[in-house]
């Protein structure tokens, strides 16, 4: 038959690459733990093991092969650095979580005439925007207060200015406020953004220079972010909010947060609730 009889083609070489797996090079771990902690001041020592792992994940997914390579290539490569900063400070949180030191706050914001309130950390925002709710449940207007939220998280603040949250998030408020204050959009509940005309959001990290330079503030909190530093940067944060704070101000931490001794502020307790004011 004719096919028995056809021409042989040449033979095409095709010059594939060859993938070679690339073998991790663990060596600058501590080099690299180093730079968090003194960057952003988060002390991940303690979580060797987990954090280990979690970092090698993110340089593989980099393409980059050893700690040390990601430590070098962090010093000059100021889009990885925000990566690594978003990967090491996730901050769940949710609407009216301690619901009752937020209402000690705006209790007392109900007494001082555009009072301004500072959040550092903010995370996803749901801390600015339910004392927004809680300020404006109790009769005062957006135009008598402000809010700022920071945080050194780019995804957290794209996030809080998104102003789309989950039903997890809302969990704890009741119909009538998700009715009032949000629009539901399939599965997610979006910010009516009416409401909340005072409130900002800005990506700052608290131990550069931009952060005293945000103004005075009657209203500091900072909650669940002094559990990760060490006694140094929990006094060094302490001192840059007592910059920020006006002499008849009041910082809010959280419950786990600790504050070594210092000369800034003196703590109160009302009611098993705690609050901190500028030494005299």
């Amino acid at each position: 038959m004719w096919f028995w009889n056809r021409k042989k083609e040449p033979e095409v070489v095709h010059n594939h690459e060859v993938a070679v797996h690339q073998e991790f090079n663990t060596f600058g771990l501590q080099d690299l733990l180093h730079y968090i902690k003194r960057e952003i001041g988060v002390d991940l020592f303690a979580k060797n093991s987990v954090i280990e792992t979690k970092l090698r994940l993110f340089c593989e997914r980099k393409e980059i092969y050893s700690f040390r390579k990601l430590f070098e290539t962090l010093q000059h490569d100021k889009a990885l650095r925000q990566d690594l900063i978003d990967l090491v400070t996730v901050n769940e949180t949710y609407f009216y979580r301690e619901e009752a030191q937020l209402d000690m706050a705006v209790t007392f914001a109900l007494t001082i005439p555009n009072v301004k309130i500072l959040c550092a950390p903010c995370a996803s925002g749901e801390e600015v925007y339910s004392l927004s709710m809680m300020l404006q449940e109790r009769r005062r207007e957006p135009r008598e207060f402000s809010i700022m939220g920071i945080d050194i998280n780019s995804e957290a603040i794209d996030k809080a200015q998104k102003g789309l949250f989950s039903e997890r998030s809302l969990h704890k408020l009741e119909t009538r406020l998700k009715e009032k204050f949000f629009t539901l959009e399939e599965r997610y509940y979006r910010v009516k953004r009416e409401y909340f005309t005072s409130i900002s959001f800005t990506k700052v990290n608290i131990f550069e220079h931009e952060f005293l330079a945000l103004g005075k503030y009657d209203i500091i909190f900072s909650r669940n972010m002094l559990i990760y530093f060490d006694d140094d940067f929990r006094l060094k944060t302490i001192e840059r909010f007592a910059t920020l704070l006006k002499p008849e101000g009041k910082l809010f931490l959280g419950h786990a947060d600790i504050i070594p001794e210092n000369n800034y502020f003196i703590k109160h307790t009302d009611n098993r609730l705690s609050y901190y004011v500028k030494k005299p």
